[in-house]
């Protein structure tokens, strides 16, 4: 997961600036959507663990990061109105945190 964000927050010239400490212990839910999150190997889905960025723009720092799904990160794109609904309540719980 550090790997691969690694080289996304390289393409995406955004700050890279985390270690695995700063990832922590990965949920066994997606603190999103309530999803089980379950690893696969080779092709990730939906339930499978992502490393998001809370505040894109910031890049990976410490604080700015979360384990949530993919399926959540995805929505971020193409979701239906309830989906981003969940989104926007916990980025409104978690932006002071950052």
């Amino acid at each position: 997961m550090l790997a691969a964000a690694k080289a996304r927050a390289k393409k995406a010239s955004v700050p890279f600036a985390i270690t695995v400490e700063d990832i922590g212990d990965i949920p066994t839910h997606c603190p999103v959507l309530g999803i089980k999150l379950q690893t696969s190997v080779g092709n990730s889905g939906d339930a499978s663990p992502s490393l998001d960025r809370i505040e894109p723009s910031l890049g990976y720092i410490k604080g700015n990061i979360a384990v949530i799904s993919k399926r959540a990160n995805t929505i971020k794109n193409n979701g239906t109105a309830e989906e981003h609904e969940k989104i926007a309540a916990w980025l409104r719980a978690h932006a002071a945190t950052i």
